[in-house]
């Protein structure tokens, strides 16, 4: 019996310092130190506007006149990557939209359930908020793909056109996640290189972004 005890500590002592460690090496490697808040948006190009679920950064612009285009981004990168895009747009006398959405970006990260309705109010409030009753256009990339179509389908009079740009297709569910959130938080911690470096692949020329990686690590 006195040696099960002695067992059981031994193994609650390695348990705790294994965890003290796992912890020190989280504290030390987490990239997430600031807060996004007026303060840390105060040089942030762009414009802000704040609706029911929280703060989305956007910007507009274009001839008065011009027909709007919206433009979605996917699931990692903010609105940044329609840079070229945006511009060109607004070269030919649109007007163009591109925001943040939320989770993503200069954004708020509301604390809800990610999902279709949050992206959806999201888009419709601020077009709302922008007074924009008609698009010519809409644009979702990637993750932005079921974004667009689910903003489109509860809202069919809304939009005349709709392009899609390599969609993503909801193959599998949070329940099948083969690790925890909490265990997935602590890896992506551990090694955020992983997410910048991912991002360069998918450039045909990255070395013709330098700064695309630095870009990329504000929002982490």
């Amino acid at each position: 019996m006195k040696y099960i005890k002695v067992l059981l500590i031994s193994l609650a002592v390695i348990l705790a310092t294994a965890l003290v460690i796992a912890y020190l090496f989280y504290s030390k490697a987490n990239t997430e130190l600031y807060t996004l808040d007026a303060t840390a948006r105060k040089d942030v190009a762009g414009s802000f506007i704040t609706l029911k679920d929280g703060v989305t950064h956007y910007e507009l612009s274009g001839a008065d006149t011009g027909k709007v285009v919206v433009l979605v981004h996917g699931f990692s990168v903010p609105y940044y990557i329609w840079d070229s895009t945006f511009s060109r747009l607004v070269q030919e006398g649109f007007r163009v939209l591109r925001y943040d959405e939320f989770g993503r970006g200069f954004s708020d990260r509301p604390d809800v359930v990610y999902e279709a309705p949050l992206f959806r109010r999201q888009l419709s409030d601020l077009l709302d908020g922008l007074h924009i009753k008609s698009v010519h256009a809409i644009a979702g990339l990637s993750f932005g793909g079921p974004v667009v179509a689910d903003f489109v389908g509860h809202n069919p009079g809304l939009v005349s056109k709709v392009i899609l740009v390599d969609p993503v297709y909801p193959e599998a569910g949070p329940q099948d996640m083969p690790f925890s959130e909490s265990f997935q938080r602590y890896k992506m911690a551990l090694s955020p290189e992983t997410m910048v470096s991912g991002q360069l692949t998918d450039l045909k020329y990255p070395a013709r972004f330098p700064s695309w990686a630095d870009q990329y690590k504000v929002q982490m």
